[in-house]
């Protein structure tokens, strides 16, 4: 069974392969197009990002958080 496709548009999207871009579709889990939203294909679902920032794809490994907690739970 596959999931149903979303569309998300009207955002700022962080994306080098294409700057322009203000739509994106999801599709089955992942990324399937990026684009313009005048060229968005049809989607089972659309959200409105209203001018908010996505960055697709990104993912941060580090633990920075993780340490800084750490290092303030101990002695200087």
């Amino acid at each position: 069974m596959t999931n149903p496709s979303t569309l998300y548009r009207g955002g700022v999207l962080h994306c080098p392969a294409d700057p322009s871009a203000t739509a994106l579709l999801v599709s089955d889990g992942r990324i399937a197009w990026l684009g313009a939203d005048a060229d968005a294909p049809r989607a089972d679902r659309v959200v409105e990002l209203d001018g908010a920032l996505v960055t697709p794809a990104f993912v941060d490994a580090h633990v920075h958080c993780t340490d800084t907690g750490l290092s303030l739970s101990g002695l200087d």
